[in-house]
């Protein structure tokens, strides 16, 4: 059929032409159709049928067309075929574009659209760089600066390299990106006033640009996300605080990824709790005229974030806090041991360097820690540094000092008598006034391998005997007010959601209540649980602490036992 069709077309093309243009134009017409095959115009020629046909040159083609010399009767039965051709085609396709927008408006697990971008003139919802572009610092061709990567040269772009150590304090390149640093009078916009949030927040830029236990790009990193996500790195409650009064500072380095793991926010918790008991009975003292002791808790998280969870318990325990990001680093906790240290320098420091809080004691308490409300009673007694027995580590489940009858501490009780002080970081206090004097900043910290206490210490002393005990001068060192790594109990492993839950069924008394028998239970079980660290692994295997940017340094964890006693949990379920 389509072979008859392009003859019979043929056939009415020559005939047209003979009719408009005679003998003549019929000659040139064959002879443009004989030069159009030699063309670039000339597509192809097909052969369909045993028919052979080509397209004509297009121009001549066109002009034929608007002259009205080409009009084609189109044969019925071909109009017809195609019709219902193309209506059914459109049909098939109308069906296929349903089906498909179907589906893609109710995704499953197996099919999710893919996000479509908005334009930030759509009104029903800002798009990601609606706010560069009405700050003037993108435009909708230009990719904004505070998103572009940068070299780890750029560094002294924003921190003055050229002090010593450097400090914040960025350049007009980065004015779009970065606040400048804080004039003095914002930080004391009176005499006898102070604005905590520009102190705190210039001295961690202060020490995110000294860069201490950090390679330039780590620095860069931290430095340059506090001008859009200051939010997520740093957070604080410092509102109770008292200029120049004595302080214990209390020094945390966490890792997510260290031996607490997802049950920090419970060990916090249980940290905090022992802390506000012993704030309640310094707030009674000072009600009686007796100054008493503050206590600020500083913790750094090695990591470029802090974590929300973390805030949400430092803020309810109470206890005034400071918890920022100096990370990723995962190197024993180095890095995060030195940045509180410089923090507790900037609070602790004269007042004519710039400091705000009194002197007083320093003390590392590890995030898996477990401490009495007596141990903070102990650390005032701290002249430069002072020591106390440790639970869960030693050959008998307490690392203590050896005190000789002239009550001067001459050895160790610890299983690693390879160090010149065998103490752990948990067993130790000092003083916070040697801070830049006998300990020289801002590495404070200068070790940067495992565990580290006996290096830190032969910064002040001399000799074994220079270290004080903090039970006393007695020979029987018994004070026992911390456990290094202790599990939690049931009832401690709450959320702090199951534990309101519980609060509101049973009560707050009850809570405690179980709280105590629960740690007595604890006590007695823990001689007959406890293994010396190192007594079931091999000894290549020593030390025994993971490379996780965490704190505790040399004993094996003591795996929990699994309370049958499960009620607590069922009842919180069943509400």
């Amino acid at each position: 059929m389509h072979g008859a069709y392009w003859r019979e077309r043929d056939a009415q093309l020559d005939s047209t032409s003979h009719s408009t243009s005679g003998s003549s134009a019929n000659s040139s017409t064959s002879g443009s159709r004989r030069a159009s095959l030699d063309s670039p115009s000339f597509e192809k020629q097909k052969s369909v049928e045993d028919d052979q046909y080509s397209f004509s040159d297009y121009s001549a083609y066109s002009d034929m067309v608007a002259k009205g010399a080409i009009k084609l009767p189109i044969p019925a039965s071909y109009r017809k075929y195609h019709t219902r051709r193309f209506v059914l085609g459109a049909v098939v396709v109308t069906l296929l574009f349903a089906a498909w927008h179907l589906f893609s408006s109710t995704p499953s697990q197996a099919h999710r659209p893919r996000p479509r971008i908005t334009p930030a003139e759509r009104g029903y919802h800002e798009a990601y760089f609606a706010d560069l572009y009405k700050n003037k610092e993108a435009g909708p061709a230009a990719f904004p600066l505070t998103l572009q990567s940068a070299l780890p040269s750029d560094l002294c772009s924003i921190c003055d390299c050229h002090a010593s150590p450097a400090f914040y304090a960025p350049s007009v390149r980065y004015q779009s990106e970065l606040p400048p640093r804080p004039h003095v009078q914002d930080i004391y916009p009176g005499p006898d006033q102070v604005d905590m949030n520009e102190f705190m927040r210039q001295t961690i830029l202060d020490i995110y640009c000294a860069r201490q236990h950090l390679d330039p790009y780590q620095a860069l990193k931290l430095v340059r996300r506090s001008g859009s996500s200051l939010g997520t790195m740093m957070s604080w409650s410092l509102g109770n605080l008292e200029f120049s009064k004595p302080t214990i500072y209390l020094t945390t380095a966490t890792s997510p990824n260290g031996k607490a793991g997802p049950l920090r926010p419970q060990y916090f918790r249980r940290s905090g709790r022992a802390i506000r008991t012993w704030m309640a009975q310094q707030e009674a003292e000072a009600k009686q005229k007796n100054p008493g002791w503050q206590v600020v808790w500083i913790v750094a998280e090695d990591e470029v974030d802090i974590d929300p969870l973390v805030v949400r318990t430092l803020r309810r325990t109470g206890v005034p806090y400071i918890y920022f990001a100096y990370g990723l680093t995962r190197s024993w906790g180095n890095a995060q041991k030195n940045a509180v240290m410089q923090v507790v320098y900037a609070l602790s420091r004269p007042e004519d360097k710039g400091g705000l809080l009194g002197p007083g004691p320093v003390y590392g308490l590890d995030d898996d820690n477990k401490m009495l409300p007596d141990l903070l009673g102990l650390l005032i007694k701290v002249d430069r540094i002072g020591i106390v027995p440790v639970g869960n580590l030693g050959a008998d489940a307490w690392e203590a000092p050896i005190v000789d009858e002239l009550g001067e501490i001459v050895e160790s009780e610890s299983l690693w008598q390879f160090r010149k002080y065998a103490f752990d970081f948990g067993g130790f206090s000092f003083n916070s006034s040697l801070l830049g004097t006998a300990i020289s900043g801002p590495m404070f910290w200068k070790h940067n391998d495992f565990a580290g206490e006996s290096e830190f210490m032969d910064q002040v002393i001399g000799n074994i005997r220079d270290l004080e005990p903090l039970c006393g001068r007695g020979q029987l060192q018994d004070c026992h007010y911390v456990w290094h790594n202790e599990p939690l109990t049931p009832m401690e492993r709450m959320t702090d959601d199951e534990e309101i839950n519980y609060v509101k069924k049973f009560g707050a008394e009850k809570l405690f209540q179980v709280l105590g028998m629960e740690a007595r239970e604890s006590d007695s079980r823990r001689a007959e649980n406890y293994r010396p660290p190192g007594s079931d692994i091999p000894a290549e295997s020593l030390p025994g602490d993971n490379n996780n940017g965490g704190v505790g340094n040399d004993a094996i964890v003591v795996e929990e036992e699994e309370d049958p006693d499960v009620e607590i949990v069922e009842v919180i379920e069943e509400e």
